[in-house]
């Protein structure tokens, strides 16, 4: 019996002091104002424009975004995030009210923005355990849209379909919200909603209205007014193209994962061992 009692107390001694180093690493690694992280995500795309129906959930047309960022906590709410990003977004006029002007057009494009990450609640805060957070930033992207034409892929900004040399690097204003989903000891997962407004209408190479065909190149004229494809009549110079009063935009949905490169308590201990 006391072999038995020794061996329990033992036990019990073991686990709760790896319980106690466990605690302390995590205390250790835990994000505190001066702590840096990596932060990379993966996920799926939805462009919104002038060739989609906002409510047309039947055909999401979804694409995929992939990203890098680095960040910095400033408070115990509030952190500074850059980011890096490739976008694929899609869209077409098939099974929507605009099908008979048949247009569409995907896009691979880069994009960068910084700005600010708040956390809704003090991350020591006992009465949440898990704690929300809001985004937002600005940047730039660059425009590629492109289009498929009897077996060909074309760039369609070159072509100026409307008559209008656009601009390819427009600002982006982003803005969403995040969540943690899973905690580790220096790797989180999160998901992210993120929205992002492009401040150009031409994303989609769509904005206005229909240029003169007889002014263009034979590939431009057939690029700028596909109807001819469906059998019907071109539209006439001035026609409604687009909605040029909306800016197009995207949404990402993106799971997140974050790892915890060096606290302020790593860092003095890292100090004290080089002194």
């Amino acid at each position: 019996m006391k072999i038995s009692g020794i061996c329990v107390f033992l036990t019990l001694a073991s686990m709760l002091g790896l319980s106690t180093v466990s605690a302390q690493r995590a205390a250790y690694w835990q994000e505190r104002p001066g702590s840096w992280l990596l932060n990379v995500g993966l996920g799926p795309t939805r462009y919104l424009g002038d060739m989609n129906e906002r409510c047309g959930l039947a055909h999401l047309r979804l694409g995929i975004a992939m990203g890098i960022a680095a960040a910095y906590r400033f408070s115990d709410r509030v952190t500074f995030r850059a980011e890096a990003q490739l976008y694929y977004i899609r869209g077409s006029q098939q099974d929507t009210h605009l099908a008979y002007n048949n247009l569409s057009f995907h896009s691979l494009n880069p994009e960068v923005w910084a700005g600010l990450q708040l956390d809704f609640w003090p991350s020591d805060d006992r009465n949440h355990i898990i704690i929300p957070y809001a985004i937002a930033g600005v940047g730039v992207t660059y425009i590629t849209p492109k289009t498929n034409y009897k077996g060909h892929t074309y760039s369609l900004a070159p072509l100026q379909t409307e008559g209008v040399a656009y601009n390819r690097l427009p600002l982006i204003l982003r803005y969403g919200i995040g969540v943690p989903v899973l905690t580790g000891e220096r790797f989180k997962w999160h998901l992210e909603g993120v929205y992002t407004h492009v401040t150009s209408d031409y994303l989609d190479d769509v904005s206005t209205v229909y240029p003169d065909r007889t002014t263009m190149t034979p590939l431009a004229a057939a690029l700028s007014d596909r109807r001819l494809e469906l059998g019907q009549t071109p539209n006439g110079v001035g026609a409604k193209r687009g909605n040029d009063t909306k800016r197009d935009g995207y949404f990402i949905l993106s799971a997140r994962l974050i790892w915890v490169i060096s606290t302020t308590k790593q860092q003095h201990y890292r100090r004290s061992r080089r002194g």
